[in-house]
């Protein structure tokens, strides 16, 4: 496959999953992103050019607590870094050994039924909001990777 064409649906990818949060209290807020005129580049939405400068935590969601996660994310926001690409349903047991908080993603493993309880912070995606949103604050993107 081109490099071009590899670039090209990357940021679908990227874009089709949500790259920002969005959030309306931060102050260094991600700007949506969008692929250019010419179909070559991602840039933001007034055009002006957009930086990937990823780091790759894939586990971020599923084996990181929310303070190691600020840590984390701050230290690469700090570094310069402007994407972080993580994995919704992480590789190595994501699905039956439970993230930090004892939450898992599934009801039975089925990707069809996210295991979404009512309130703030009783899920394993209530916690991937949570570092979305913190990634969001510091001026970085998360580019989803689903499973």
């Amino acid at each position: 496959m081109q490099r071009t064409s590899r670039f090209l649906i990357i940021s679908i990818l990227v874009i089709a999953f949500g790259l920002t949060a969005s959030s309306q209290t931060s102050r260094q807020s991600t700007v949506r992103l969008k692929v250019s005129d010419n179909k070559r580049f991602l840039v933001k939405a007034d055009g002006a050019p957009f930086f990937w400068l990823g780091d790759t935590g894939w586990e971020l969601f599923h084996r990181l607590n929310r303070e190691d996660a600020d840590r984390y994310l701050k230290n690469r926001a700090d570094k310069g870094f402007t994407v972080i690409q993580a994995v919704a349903l992480a590789e190595f047991d994501g699905l039956n050994t439970p993230n930090a908080y004892g939450h898992r993603p599934l009801v039975d493993n089925d990707p069809a039924q996210p295991d979404v309880k009512d309130g703030a912070n009783n899920d394993y995606w209530d916690h991937l909001d949570y570092v979305v949103r913190k990634a969001d604050s510091l001026g970085l993107y998360i580019g989803f990777l689903p499973a």
